[in-house]
């Protein structure tokens, strides 16, 4: 009798070592990678959303920085940016994004237990401190881009042959407006240049969060199993959004506009007109030839904040070489349908009108 109570306490003892195993194997058979898309924020740096990857409950981001970096500054006008990758907790994240008032979307991706593994060596292996920065790049090489590649690769290729046709959109039509930020609004239509307005594939385009969560919706139930919104941004106000968009452009408008039309302001409205032209014609200039950024290069802005404004000072016989230039921006920007300067195409070319003589 208790040699039978020992074979049954061993086998017992077996059968739950057993499952022990299988539910370990199981749960890492059943590990899940989900797709994280967190919508626009009011600050800066985050008006046009963030991406990132979970697996389980670690979720690894690409959009790590610090404003304290010395030199930042000038590797940003160089484009010569480092960012890391990071690691977090999916709570945290979701707490973060309710504190923040932004969207939080998650999407199952379906990959089996050895495409799960690939994903996650290779984050790890990226989070190692000798590998955790990389060449960042707005358009290019960002906290999205890094993910969609990720997720290709493990799907042998299949997400960048799925949209790899030229779509109606631009980098412009992605980035603009984007909603709160009336000076990146403003400095976006000043330093974008040809290439921002040429259509782009949507494999491209996915380097904006939002966008890229849009597509891998659209794709087949067998690679993305389901979309969800977890957390849902509660912007009400459109008039106030609007606003808050857009302010700094009417305001330079209206109060130029203003400087102009009086007789006591009109010398002073005039100068800073012109001035402001040289010096934001000049850095239109900069970052066309040595900023590093193609999407500047070919930039038409330079016809409406033109340096050759610098010739009034010699003589008034320069207003129409400025009146052509302005005119060939109107030409351009119809071209383009590029709107958003127009009300300072007017403003110019009443100051052109309004502007003191200077004598010969």
């Amino acid at each position: 009798m208790n040699l039978l109570k020992l074979i049954f306490h061993k086998f017992k003892t077996v059968g739950i070592f057993a499952s022990c195993l299988i539910f370990c194997f199981s749960v890492q058979a059943e590990a899940k990678v989900r797709l994280i898309t967190i919508g626009p924020g009011n600050a800066f740096w985050s008006a046009f959303g963030h991406t990132a990857l979970a697996i389980n409950d670690r979720v690894y981001g690409f959009g790590y920085f610090s404003f304290e970096d010395e030199g930042l500054l000038q590797a940003f006008i160089n484009n010569q940016m480092y960012y890391d990758i990071g690691i977090s907790d999916f709570s945290d994240e979701l707490a973060m994004a309710e504190w923040q008032n932004r969207t939080f979307t998650v999407q199952n991706l379906d990959f089996s237990a050895e495409q799960v593994q690939q994903i996650e060596d290779y984050l790890e292996w990226h989070s190692l401190p000798e590998n955790q920065s990389y060449r960042y790049d707005y358009f290019i090489n960002n906290c999205a881009t890094k993910i969609r590649d990720i997720v290709d690769n493990a799907w042998e290729g299949r997400l960048k042959a799925e949209y790899s046709k030229l779509t109606q959109d631009s980098y412009f039509t992605q980035t603009f407006p984007a909603k709160n930020q009336a000076l990146m609004n403003f400095g976006i239509v000043l330093g974008y240049g040809w290439p921002a307005y040429e259509n782009r594939t949507a494999w491209e385009l996915m380097a904006f969060p939002v966008f890229f969560q849009e597509k891998l919706t659209a794709m087949s139930s067998d690679l993305v199993t389901s979309t969800t919104t977890v957390f849902q941004s509660d912007y009400k106000n459109s008039i106030y959004s609007w606003m808050n968009s857009h302010w700094f452009l009417w305001c330079y408008v209206v109060v130029l506009f203003l400087s102009l039309s009086f007789k006591k302001s009109r010398k002073l409205g005039s100068g800073f007109i012109y001035a402001s032209q040289v010096i934001l014609g000049a850095l239109i200039l900069y970052f066309w030839f040595f900023s590093g950024y193609d999407i500047t290069k070919w930039n038409f802005n330079v016809l409406l904040f033109s340096p050759l404004t610098l010739l009034l000072l010699f003589s008034n016989q320069f207003k129409w070489l400025l009146m052509a230039s302005y005119l060939g921006w109107v030409v351009v920007a119809i071209m383009l349908q590029a709107w958003y300067f127009f009300p300072i195409a007017l403003l110019h070319l009443y100051g052109l009108k309004q502007m003191p003589k200077v004598s010969n």
